[in-house]
């Protein structure tokens, strides 16, 4: 019978305290939600440097082994680039919260060499930068 008393007396957990229980749980995954998003942001940010790179350097790789100049271009109303050779093409969309600067048209000459550029790549809260040595043959991430 005591048995059935103590049992009887436990208290699980009052509404204050649920309530407390609750609230510190939402906050926790709302300020993960708001971590993911700025995670994902950065990543979507750095996908684009280097796809950005790598197709530069690629159309120096081509145009030193054609022997023909590339000539890139940027179009920001389209969100595009495109790399444009005599036997060579490749176009490259842009996400839509990223914006590039400083590239308008480069040209890579028939040894896949070009003047040193800087071309600037932001998403309005990050910014990344590529310098292109590419006399030297090199696509250079400058954080």
């Amino acid at each position: 019978m005591k048995r059935m008393l103590n049992k009887a007396n436990l208290k699980g957990f009052t509404m204050v305290e649920m309530v407390i229980t609750l609230t510190i749980a939402i906050i926790i995954t709302g300020i993960g939600a708001i971590e993911l998003n700025v995670y994902k942001e950065k990543l979507i940010l750095e996908n684009t440097v280097g796809e950005i790179r790598s197709a530069v350097e690629q159309a120096a790789r081509v145009s030193a082994t054609s022997k023909q100049t590339c000539v890139i271009r940027y179009f920001p109303n389209a969100k595009e680039i495109e790399f444009v050779g005599e036997n060579y093409f490749k176009s490259l969309k842009i996400a839509y919260p990223i914006h590039v600067y400083n590239l308008s048209i480069l040209r890579i000459s028939t040894t896949g060499s070009m003047a040193p550029h800087t071309i600037t790549i932001s998403d309005g809260r990050n910014t990344r930068k590529i310098k292109l040595q590419m006399t030297w043959g090199r696509a250079i991430n400058d954080s």
